[in-house]
């Protein structure tokens, strides 16, 4: 089984799990002295997603390896918003979202089951894209589940 293949409760739990560890170690992570196959090998024998996943799924080879995958993208990501963050602080130039894609997005919130929980003005404008995406095909890209917990169901059908 692959990362892919689980649910978005259990992908989102692996995702908060991973990333709370892997800000531990952004210093290692930034440098490239801490490999995703070192981190993830830590991960399992530590044995830190056994509240998550059973340890038989843990196990398989084809799940550690989507896993270690999975990482890569984190860190790739991790890497990616520090750099941005230093930039912003240093140029004062963020990558907000726009006035029309915030419309966009209420215009689409209205007339779905879905409400925010998050107030729109903190997320940017690649949350706000996955979130659109993840309204209209129910999907989430591996690596963007942070946006799982900010759209709830709001209606019963």
């Amino acid at each position: 089984m692959q990362i892919e293949e689980l649910d978005l409760n259990t992908r989102n739990k692996i995702y908060n799990t991973t990333k709370r560890v892997i800000r531990k170690y952004q210093k290692g992570i930034s440098s490239g002295k801490l490999t995703a196959e070192k981190f993830a090998d830590n991960i399992f024998a530590n044995k830190i997603l056994l509240n998550i996943l059973d340890e038989s799924i843990i196990n398989q080879a084809d799940f550690q390896n989507s896993y270690i995958n999975y990482i890569n993208s984190l860190m790739q990501s991790q890497n990616e918003n520090f750099k941005s963050y230093m930039d912003s602080k240093y140029n004062k130039s963020t990558i907000k979202s726009t006035v029309s894609l915030q419309i966009h997005l209420k215009n689409i919130l209205k007339n779905s089951d879905y409400s925010l929980n998050i107030p729109i003005q903190y997320l940017n404008k690649k949350d706000i894209e996955a979130i659109i995406k993840y309204i209209q095909t129910d999907k989430i890209d591996i690596g963007n589940e942070k946006i799982y917990k900010y759209v709830s169901k709001s209606k019963t059908n």
